[in-house]
């Protein structure tokens, strides 16, 4: 069976990869259609055949994809029995095989500072050379991509519709960026829309095509930790920044880290688990270039005396002490803030 034909059933069906197994037995696709497989229900036999010639016509309008059959699908996705059959994808899929990649996930209503954390964290991980995997919403997804970017990385978003469909919508110069300097990707051929039920099932390929997920803020029952359940799943580590304990957005987090997630605090956390990267400390130290750190070697300083001296605005003085946390360059004790 050629791959356009395992594609257009895939689409046309929506077939699990069990399924697919065992569909690939079949020489020819008119004798699927035309006698339906035991392992096949009648309702989705129905579908196949309704569907399948709108699915050969869909695959000949320019969609780009790649399925189970290719030899450059991810092996670490191929590696999981949920892997979908079929990938569709907007931009460079070579990144899926070219670099290790670690997920970036979180609340879509993180504050500030996970915001912040967010996109520090991925654009020091992308300038060390991990590809960051993330699912293009609001929040901390958003930001992730962003990070990466910025560090001239790479990055990629699973997305829980077609990947001709910029969703969220107020996110479409972030779509726009990732298509031209990273990879769109989905399960969901062109044309899918976004529905409740894409997202939990999308979280498995976040946590499938990584070494490891990140959770950056999230409630307890977040779409977040399904993705970190599904890496625990994969054989995948999990790592958790630890948040307030009065904050909802640091329940996940905590609740994860209370159960055997690993504590990141800072930068080197993470690239000590991926020893083919360079360590932060040798990558960042040489051009790092910061205000707030030159006022400090004259002494420990409160936020608003830093604030005075280094002229920058309450945001970007926040950002920038944040960055130097990440790289160990700072530490911060009862509203105090030192250089280490």
């Amino acid at each position: 069976m050629d791959r356009n034909t395992f594609a257009a059933l895939y689409i046309a069906g929506d077939l699990s990869r069990s399924e697919f197994d065992s569909i690939r037995a079949f020489s020819d696709v008119e004798s699927i259609l035309r006698t339906r497989p035991d392992f096949i229900s009648p309702a989705k036999h129905q579908k196949l055949v309704s569907r399948y010639q709108e699915a050969v016509q869909q695959l000949d309008n320019n969609c780009q994809f790649i399925t189970l059959l290719d030899d450059d699908y991810p092996p670490l996705l191929r590696a999981i029995t949920s892997a979908p059959p079929v990938l569709f994808f907007k931009g460079d899929i070579s990144l899926l095989n070219n670099l290790p990649a670690i997920s970036v996930v979180g609340s879509r209503k993180a504050d500030a500072y996970g915001r912040n954390t967010a996109r520090s964290f991925s654009r020091r991980l992308a300038e060390a050379g991990l590809l960051i995997v993330s699912g293009l919403a609001m929040g901390i997804d958003s930001e992730a991509h962003r990070g990466a970017i910025e560090a001239g990385g790479k990055t990629i978003a699973v997305m829980g519709c077609g990947v001709d469909r910029a969703y969220p919508a107020s996110n479409l110069k972030l779509y726009q960026e990732i298509a031209e300097k990273g990879c769109l990707l989905s399960e969901f051929p062109s044309g899918t829309g976004p529905a409740r039920h894409h997202f939990p099932r999308r979280n498995r390929i976040i946590a499938g095509l990584s070494r490891a997920v990140l959770v950056i803020q999230a409630t307890i029952d977040s779409g977040s930790l399904i993705t970190a359940r599904f890496a625990a799943e994969y054989g995948r580590d999990v790592y958790a920044i630890p948040g307030d304990i009065i904050r909802r957005n640091a329940a996940g987090p905590n609740w994860l880290l209370k159960n055997g997630a690993k504590v990141v605090t800072e930068i080197d956390d993470v690239l000590e688990e991926f020893p083919e990267v360079i360590s932060s400390s040798k990558a960042l130290d040489d051009d790092l270039d910061s205000v707030a750190l030159k006022i400090l070697a004259d002494g420990p300083l409160d936020f608003s005396q830093l604030l005075v001296l280094s002229g920058l605005s309450r945001e970007e003085l926040f950002v920038e002490l944040t960055n130097l946390q990440l790289v160990g360059k700072v530490r911060e004790s009862s509203g105090i803030w030192q250089k280490c």
